[in-house]
């Protein structure tokens, strides 16, 4: 078993990423897949740096592997997996570390939500475009949180829940672009 892994599902696949393995020490670089056809787990190549707590996206046709962390050390890194190559690729870091964040795609670009850096909980939110590969800053939330849920839908970002270093959290928020 593992704990704080990433999931994705892209091409028909959830895709589990990293964490914490059973009775292993530090973050995993481990990938799996599974297949709802066959039934079954597959190995796929693993990622570039081990991570937990990580954020996850799909976008582009390609798999992206956000922040988390890695034996003491909070990481800013990000790397996307590509299905055609069965490859993991370094793509630009965010501009700070962040772990406990959550992801969203909205208009063909990544939204990367709160999550902690190392000593606190972040309202700040980061967006990165995959066409281009640069981050800039949104708005951020109104209240600071991490390992919350998020979810685009209509065209908006929506976050719910979550801890904001002292409490667990039962608000929720919307993002409009517009």
């Amino acid at each position: 078993g593992r704990s704080r892994a990433a999931a994705a599902a892209l091409e028909g696949k959830i895709y589990l990423m990293g964490g914490h393995l059973m009775g292993g020490h530090g973050a995993s670089r481990k990938v799996e897949a599974f297949d709802p056809q066959a039934g079954a787990w597959a190995e796929v190549a693993p990622m570039l740096t081990g991570r937990q707590a990580a954020a996850a996206a799909v976008v582009g046709g390609r798999l992206f592997a956000i922040g988390g962390w890695r034996g003491g050390n909070d990481l800013s890194t990000v790397e996307a997996f590509d299905p055609q190559t069965g490859a993991w690729a370094a793509v630009a870091p965010m501009p700070m570390v962040r772990y406990g964040a959550r992801a969203a795609v909205l208009d063909g670009k990544i939204y990367v939500v709160g999550g902690r850096d190392g000593t606190t909980r972040l309202a700040t939110v980061e967006v990165y475009d995959p066409a281009s590969n640069v981050w800039s800053q949104a708005p951020p939330m109104g209240t600071a949180r991490g390992s919350m849920g998020v979810a685009a839908l209509g065209g908006k970002i929506y976050v719910a829940g979550g801890h904001d270093g002292g409490d667990d959290l039962c608000s929720a928020e919307v993002f409009d672009p517009q």
